[in-house]
């Protein structure tokens, strides 16, 4: 069953049926099509972001795909909200099983020299320490109880191409890693899996976006860009956002129940 059909006759790529998943970035882009496809598996969905209106879309249409769900409007740059947050989906559905740290911001591009702490800090904080904050959350009010767990981070593999500007992303998004791996390791003997999935060029409206700017930049057409990113990819093509869900409840799910403390790259083979 596609994303975008409603209906829960089938489980798709992963039976998680009984389980709750918390989704954050949840609003709109990959965040939506993730809290889509886990409540097409079967799972009940915490909805997190900060946009109310954006978060009742998604509700919605969890509801077309036969799921449940509940809306936690919240920053996660603010450890309040991240608490109350786990709070609620306890309160709810009286378990949280997995937690995937999908929101992110890209910040200002800007070169170490001409750097400002706000806008570094905006990126940390965002891309990498709510991401902490909310799975020390999740462990401290559910997980570690329950003896299981899933925790998932979304980096990005264009953090790991060296760009002028992008060094706030960089380490904000290669820190992701290193918090994955970390904390696979203290949390592995308690029965709770955490793992990175490292996204490349996603079709979708912020590739569509950064097309549009380049393409009058370079006084090109859209297309001609949008080739561009395509063949840097072994695949020829960008990821679609299904794909990534589909990793995502797979790694969720006991057909992983093996893997933890990795890197898992779906970039369509992004070379350059």
């Amino acid at each position: 069953m596609g994303v975008g059909q409603a209906g829960s006759a089938s489980v798709g790529p992963a039976d998680l049926r009984g389980r709750t998943a918390m989704i954050t970035g949840a609003s709109g882009g990959i965040g939506r099509v993730l809290a889509r496809r886990y409540a097409q598996c079967g799972a009940n969905v915490v909805l997190v972001a900060r946009r109310a209106e954006q978060l009742a879309e998604t509700a919605r249409l969890v509801a077309d795909d036969g799921g449940e769900s509940l809306t936690a409007v919240a920053d996660i740059c603010n450890e309040d909200h991240c608490r109350e947050a786990v709070g609620q989906a306890l309160s709810r559905f009286g378990r949280l099983d997995v937690l995937v740290n999908n929101a992110a911001v890209p910040g200002t591009d800007q070169a170490v020299s001409e750097a400002t702490v706000a806008n570094w800090r905006e990126v940390l904080e965002t891309n990498l320490i709510a991401p902490m904050v909310l799975s020390r959350e999740a462990l401290r009010q559910a997980m570690i109880c329950s003896g299981s767990g899933n925790i998932q981070f979304v980096s990005s593999a264009a953090a790991r191409l060296v760009r002028t500007g992008k060094a706030h992303y960089a380490a904000a998004k290669l820190g992701l890693s290193a918090l994955g791996q970390t904390l696979a390791v203290e949390v592995g003997s308690l029965g709770i899996r955490v793992n990175t999935i490292v996204i490349g060029a996603v079709a979708g409206e912020l590739v569509d976006n950064y097309v549009a700017r380049l393409a009058v930049q370079e006084s090109v057409a859209p297309e001609s860009v949008r080739q561009r990113l395509a063949s840097a990819n072994a695949l020829a093509r960008l990821v679609e956002p299904q794909e990534i869900a589909d990793v995502s409840v797979w790694l969720a799910s006991d057909a992983a129940s093996a893997i933890t403390g990795q890197d898992i790259f779906v970039t369509a083979g992004q070379q350059r």
